[in-house]
């Protein structure tokens, strides 16, 4: 995958990538990483305030996502998150991670929960979540029923997203000098300028 064709790409990490060569990784110019913070109500990463850390320490500019549960309050999970976010001037908007569970619980509890996340987050730092999932989710749980407009962080491996995104996942075995393993690897569907005006003021 050439990075140099896909403009303004970065990467997402959690505590799975476990220890990185910062130094290495910084080497190759991601424009941008998101690091997992929470998930659910209680739980942390582990290296968020780490990875945070080090990111800030070699110029890359980060966000962080909150993994969302379909088990506690949507409100719960959203103090839970900006107080292990503790977002800063220049982050990114900060994300919620939607993902499928088997089963799914119907649309209106999950509406309901999505949304009083969303909004409780935005009152904090004053900017809109992006929500992080597939189309295919989006469109069956989420679209109808959110009040517009949210953009979207689209996982699609096999081709470009069928929906509008901001952010493009493009792969989840992206391979990185200075991370062993894999890594998801994703692109901004937009200019330098427009990156940088998503940026928290």
């Amino acid at each position: 995958m050439a990075q140099s064709a896909d403009g303004i790409w970065g990467l997402d990490i959690s505590h799975h990538q476990a220890s990185i060569d910062w130094k290495t990784v910084a080497g190759k110019k991601p424009d941008f990483i998101y690091f997992k913070a929470t998930e659910g109500s209680t739980h942390g990463d582990a290296n968020y305030e780490d990875n945070r850390a080090q990111a800030r320490k070699y110029g890359i500019v980060s966000g962080a996502y909150h993994f969302f549960s379909f088990t506690s309050p949507g409100i719960r999970q959203a103090l839970h998150f900006v107080h292990t976010a503790k977002l800063k001037k220049g982050d990114l908007p900060p994300v919620l991670d939607v993902e499928w569970i088997k089963p799914m619980p119907s649309v209106s509890p999950v509406l309901r929960e999505v949304t009083t996340f969303l909004t409780t987050v935005e009152n904090v730092p004053g900017v809109r979540p992006i929500i992080y999932t597939d189309c295919m989710l989006y469109h069956h749980f989420l679209k109808a029923g959110l009040p517009p407009p949210y953009k979207l962080w689209i996982a699609s491996y096999q081709s470009k997203p069928s929906c509008d995104c901001l952010f493009w996942q493009k792969s989840n075995n992206y391979k990185i000098n200075g991370i062993e393993g894999y890594v998801d690897y994703n692109v901004f569907m937009g200019s330098k300028s427009q990156f940088q005006a998503i940026r928290l003021d």
